[in-house]
């Protein structure tokens, strides 16, 4: 229980030092900006109840909205990714594997559904987002090329970083 508790608390404190410090000066065009912060919520173990979910979600977007003056999206979009996380892993696992506890990871769950999962859930949060930030549909062109290109960005990212936390776990110990 204290190792997940201390993973999880490491993932946490890197990805909003990742945000706050990297990723929140690059906007690719005036469009394309990185939120991989999102991820934290996708990696949590399968069997974390949504209320755990719910709660590090609002605490992870409280905390970058502090550091980014965005008050309330980032916190609004992740609470809603820890209330939807569930159904969506539900909908994305191998049918072997929902009754068994997890990591979600693209080793565990095969490449393509790991894939499919950060796609919809990066979609959605950079949907809320956006549309938060927005508050209005006026300038709706703009609004669609913001969530598209972004989200692409932030999913590269993501599956970069899987990329790499797969290849260190299964590195063979000498």
């Amino acid at each position: 229980m204290l190792a997940r508790l201390l993973y999880s608390t490491k993932w946490f404190v890197m990805l909003i030092a990742l945000q706050v410090l990297v990723f929140n000066h690059i906007h690719i065009a005036g469009y394309a900006t990185p939120l991989p912060y999102v991820y934290f919520l996708l990696i949590l173990p399968s069997d974390t109840p949504r209320s755990a979910l719910l709660m590090w979600g609002f605490a992870l977007g409280f905390i970058v909205d502090t550091f980014t003056n965005t008050p309330g999206m980032a916190a609004a979009a992740l609470t809603f990714i820890g209330f939807i996380r569930p159904a969506l892993l539900h909908f994305f696992s191998p049918r072997d594997k929902e009754d068994n506890a997890y990591l979600p990871s693209a080793t565990e769950m095969r490449h393509s559904s790991f894939f499919g999962y950060v796609l919809v859930a990066v979609l959605l949060h950079e949907s809320i987002f956006f549309s938060l930030e927005a508050f209005t549909l006026y300038n709706w062109q703009e609004l669609l090329i913001n969530i598209a290109t972004s989200s692409a960005l932030t999913t590269l990212i993501i599956i970069a970083i899987e990329s790499i936390r797969s290849s260190v776990r299964t590195t063979p110990k000498e």
